[in-house]
């Protein structure tokens, strides 16, 4: 069967394409779910509703016995440090609340997942 230059170049580069989306489809990592947290918090779009939701979930899986990454926890700490650093009310609210609800979980968020 004989294909054609333009079909070839067409099947590679949706191959390639396919590819490069594939990461989209991968369930994220604890440092992904940092660097989403810290490109919110950069782009100034982090309240303290969506810090402590995602800090839970990445605190959660940092106590995973599966998650042992020195690269991770050092990353966290950072995290925090720079949230204290720039954000200190809202790290205090985050902190009070986290504390006030170790019991319950809010509406949105059920064991450490965000529903």
């Amino acid at each position: 069967m004989i294909i054609s230059h333009s079909l070839f170049c067409q099947t590679l580069y949706n191959q390639q394409t396919m590819t490069s989306f594939i990461h989209l489809f991968q369930k994220p990592s604890v440092t992904d779910k940092l660097k989403f947290f810290t490109n919110l918090f950069e782009a100034s779009e982090v309240n303290a509703d969506i810090a402590l939701a995602l800090l839970k979930v990445i605190h959660k899986e940092l106590g995973n016995e599966q998650t042992r990454d020195r690269a991770a926890y050092k990353r966290y700490a950072e995290t925090i440090e720079a949230l204290r650093f720039h954000e200190s009310e809202m790290l205090q609210q985050v902190v009070e609340t986290w504390n006030k609800g170790r019991a319950q979980d809010p509406e949105w968020l059920a064991n450490g997942i965000i529903k």
